[in-house]
């Protein structure tokens, strides 16, 4: 049997050099190309300002196509190929013949116009506020008016074209009329580069943190290329230029244009640094591994502070928070996240309400894991928040489990939340039922018996009937002792204080209240009612304590209570204490020690 083996295609080319970046690179040599064709006349004597100029024309030109490549920039990127363009053909003026000269200022316009809008447009792909659409509408009528007014006016002679075929249809030449438009235009490019400048630093403010960091340096660098073009212009803006400075000028505004291309590529290096050292900074953020610690890494990682993160509980079948609650995500819309080793990211999520921005990621046995919510911003950085997630996958496996025990606790939590207010429910019945029933018959039974030892003659009834009546007046004291134990009157009607009042004249010792007028809700009052009861039998009978002091103050959404005392509380009341709270989502703290008294602090929600 002959067996064959197929050996792998050898690759021509190397990884990072994909169809993108082959596009890229022909659409910039390209541009090169028609721009030397439109500047040979000037580059024979000037090959410095050549190779500065045709490296920026395809620079900006690559740049162009691959920002096109993406969803979201592909208008930024075809506006850059088109200023590319521009400047390649600005250099038609060079050859002083034809219809040259007068379509270079045209395609100066168009370079600079290009630029401005591709920017405003950068990342989101769209004029996001008012004053950027104002600024277009005010660049389109002073780059492209400036121009017509000046040919409309002039002869080629006077804007330093000498060309025996020079095309110049001018309608009405007139020198006064030409320097007038000259000094007009000069002042509106100033205007409008100062413009376009306030324009780009209204935006900052209103961007998102990591939006910011990236278009920053594209902002700062155009504003300064617009402000370098308003003011190298001004010399040509003079009745009479020779052609040689004029050209020279358009290669200094060339050369100062590079930055643009130059800043572009920063940030791109800058977003794949990021993506590159997400994983370290996820790893060192989350050791060691808990829930709050996983969401503040990728809030960290992201520069996103509003991020938020749901762990799926396959126990409750439904996603919980940090704390174990259950989310309500429905109609969310979230993408999926598959997940092979590390979780991967699939797809894309779509917009939210409050342009919010939600991600599914899937375990690696292909389950639900989590639900991730990012402001919108990051939507235009969807390759960084793959590499977070992907990161960050075990992590997100661990605190999914922390998450799904804090769930299983927060149904413990629920379940006695729900015993003790049925507890109370039952309290108050019952307490309703001994007033409204056993006692009433007893009353009723001792008046029959007063009236029988009334109307009896006999010595021996009227005897029995009097200790009987004793008997059940005892009962019926015992019985009401007991209902105020099981429901106190005071509670219900006048609140914590009051009843509190109650219990501590029953224990013995001296006890000094703090307690607040106001009313709470009824299965918090009764609950912490019989939290502090309970605590104030343990200062007495396990503490043996002589003075008590009971506050109780609001604190926010909790609810702080205080229990001082001049002795010790064991171990085993304390652990009991520390569970029935914990039970109502609250927490229990006790300081002191033998010889300096004990402080029983106690904090619940006041939901």
């Amino acid at each position: 049997m002959i067996s064959v083996i197929s050996v792998p295609a050898r690759r021509r080319t190397p990884p990072w050099f994909g169809r993108e970046a082959r596009r890229a690179l022909a659409a910039g040599l390209a541009v090169a190309a028609l721009a030397l064709g439109a500047g040979w006349p000037y580059w024979r004597g000037h090959p410095a300002a050549a190779a500065v100029t045709l490296g920026c024309c395809a620079g900006i030109a690559a740049q162009g196509v691959l920002l096109a490549t993406g969803g979201r920039t592909r208008r930024t990127g075809l506006l850059f190929l088109a200023a590319s363009v521009c400047w390649a053909v600005n250099w038609l003026a060079s050859w002083d013949a034809y219809a040259g000269p007068i379509l270079s200022p045209y395609a100066q316009a168009g370079f600079f116009l290009a630029l401005g809008v591709g920017v405003l447009m950068y990342p989101d792909g769209r004029l996001e506020y008012t004053a950027d659409r104002i600024w277009t509408v005010l660049a389109v009528l002073i780059l492209m008016g400036g121009p017509t007014a000046l040919w409309v006016t002039s002869e080629p002679e006077w804007a330093a074209f000498h060309g025996s075929t020079v095309w110049w249809p001018a309608p009405f030449p007139d020198a006064g009329a030409f320097e007038t438009a000259l000094r007009a235009s000069a002042a509106l490019y100033v205007f409008l580069a100062l413009s376009f400048a306030a324009v780009l630093l209204l935006r900052l403010p209103r961007m998102g943190r990591f939006k910011r960091l990236l278009t920053l340096p594209v902002t700062a660098a155009l504003a300064f290329v617009g402000l370098s073009a308003a003011l190298t212009q001004r010399p040509v803006m003079e009745p009479s230029i020779a052609l040689a400075d004029l050209l020279h000028v358009y290669a200094v505004q060339g050369a100062v244009a590079t930055l643009i291309p130059c800043t572009l590529l920063a940030s791109g290096l800058r977003l794949r640094i990021a993506e590159l050292t997400v994983a370290g900074r996820m790893l060192r953020l989350t050791a060691p591994v808990t829930v709050e610690r996983v969401r503040a890494a990728l809030r960290d990682v992201l520069r996103d502070p509003t991020l938020e993160l749901w762990f799926w509980a396959p126990a409750e079948r439904a996603y919980v928070d940090a704390s174990g609650r259950p989310a309500d995500l429905t109609g969310s819309g979230a993408a999926r996240v598959a997940g092979s080793g590390a979780s991967r990211l699939a797809g894309s999520g779509r917009a939210e309400p409050g342009d919010r921005w939600r991600r599914t990621v899937r375990a690696d046995d292909g389950g639900p894991l989590a639900v991730v919510e990012f402001g919108g911003a990051l939507r235009d950085h969807a390759s960084l928040v793959e590499a977070a997630l992907a990161a960050g996958g075990r992590a997100l496996e661990t605190a999914r489990l922390q998450a799904a025990v804090h769930a299983n606790l927060e149904r413990v939590r629920a379940a006695y939340g729900r015993l003790v207010r049925a507890e109370a429910a039952e309290r108050e019945r019952l307490a309703r039922d001994l007033h409204d029933g056993a006692q009433q018959r007893l009353l009723a039974l001792g008046a029959m018996l007063g009236t029988l030892e009334a109307v009896t003659t006999d010595p021996a009834v009227k005897r029995h009937t009097a200790g009987c009546r004793r008997e059940l007046m005892t009962a019926l004291a015992e019985l009401r002792a007991l209902a105020r134990e099981v429901r106190p009157a005071l509670l219900v009607q006048d609140g914590l204080g009051p009843a509190l009042e109650v219990a501590a004249e029953r224990i013995g010792v001296r006890v000094v209240l703090d307690v607040p007028t106001g009313r709470l809700p009824p299965d918090r009052e009764s609950a912490l009612y019989g939290l502090l009861c309970e605590t104030l039998s343990y200062a007495v009978e396990r503490a043996g304590a002589t003075r008590v002091t009971v506050c109780v103050r609001p604190s926010g959404p909790r609810l702080v209570a205080e229990v001082g005392l001049d002795g010790e509380i064991p171990v085993g009341p304390a652990a009991d204490l520390a569970g029935r709270v914990g039970a109502l989502r609250g927490h229990l703290e006790i300081d002191g020690g033998p010889g300096t008294g004990t402080t029983v602090r106690m904090v619940l929600p006041c939901e």
